[in-house]
């Protein structure tokens, strides 16, 4: 059996085990039908679908506003109702494999930009960030990957909201939250930090492991950690002060300040100087408009010269 058989069946599986007994032979033969359906005449573009799926995600929402007794109905009730749904938009993009396409959305060096999920919740998101969702989010599933930094404020719904990062994965219900954690930069820990409610912090596999952060506390999770730290009292201008275009650097490697000034500023900083990547600095810019004036102060108090290239900048003794 291939990888993507037993993605396929894993999946089937997820979605039968919605309904009752009287149901799901239905549902099977509806799935078995869209499996089998030849692609539509004329071919339904993307905008089709993602059309499609918003009507979806409307008609959720305009549910849960107008029935009186949506709220005192079974959670049970609603995801099979939900998994309905998903059917019907599988019936209409049968064949593509349009859902195994995650939906993306990146963050260019240099900008700071806001995006609303499907659920109602923002992700307010930190230069040359990226994020990715199933099409089916708030159907099937409220998970989100995230290589960057964020700062979320989720709405509470039937669903645990999820952020993957690295190793680490955050939970929520409803609340705002911070999280730090670049994929290149696999040796800084995870960082989590929460503003307002409650998350749970755990490695990948391991929510046994998990601790609860409240608002104004941090934790973090290192690749190699089984458990992550316990909350610490954290400064929540200090981490949140990228939202307002500040840079705030706290006892931080030159290495990991410098991926931070070639993301805010979209240029290349070339460390010559290796012997000192590791050395820290702490400091502080309200809102610093331009790249050449934070890199002189940095060599000033390390020692260090730097000029200007053709791409950027080299940084050398």
């Amino acid at each position: 059996m291939t990888d993507k058989t037993r993605h396929n069946s894993k999946s089937e599986t997820d979605i039968f085990e919605q309904f009752s007994d009287d149901e799901r032979a239905g549902v099977r033969e509806i799935w078995e039908k869209s499996a089998n359906a030849e692609p539509p005449t004329p071919k339904i573009t993307d905008l089709d679908i993602e059309n499609a799926l918003s009507t979806v995600h409307s008609y959720i929402d305009n549910t849960r506003l107008e029935d009186p007794y949506f709220h005192k109905k079974s959670k049970k009730n609603f995801l099979s109702w939900k998994w309905v749904a998903a059917a019907a938009v599988l019936l209409l993009i049968a064949g593509a494999g349009y859902l195994y396409i995650p939906k993306t959305i990146t963050v260019p060096r240099g900008e700071i930009t806001s995006v609303t999920l499907p659920d109602g919740s923002t992700v307010e998101l930190n230069s040359d960030s990226k994020i990715e969702y199933n099409r089916l989010f708030d159907i099937t599933n409220r998970h989100i990957t995230l290589n960057g930094e964020a700062f979320f404020e989720v709405k509470r719904g039937e669903d645990h909201f999820i952020v993957s990062a690295n190793n680490a994965r955050v939970e929520v219900l409803g609340t705002k939250f911070n999280v730090r954690s670049w994929h290149n930069e696999p040796e800084q820990p995870t960082e989590v930090t929460v503003t307002e409610g409650a998350v749970h912090l755990y490695p990948a596999g391991l929510p046994d492991s998990s601790v609860i952060i409240h608002p104004g506390n941090l934790s973090s999770l290192s690749a190699n950690m089984h458990k992550p730290t316990d909350p610490q009292p954290v400064s929540l201008g200090r981490i949140t002060g990228w939202r307002n275009h500040r840079l705030i650097f706290n006892n931080q490697p030159l290495r990991v300040i410098f991926n931070e000034l070639e993301r805010r500023f979209n240029t290349t900083i070339q460390l010559e100087a290796k012997d000192v990547a590791n050395e820290t600095l702490t400091a502080f810019y309200n809102n610093p408009q331009n790249v050449g004036s934070v890199l002189k102060d940095i060599c000033r108090i390390k020692g260090l010269q730097f000029s200007k290239t053709a791409h950027g900048y080299r940084v050398y003794k």
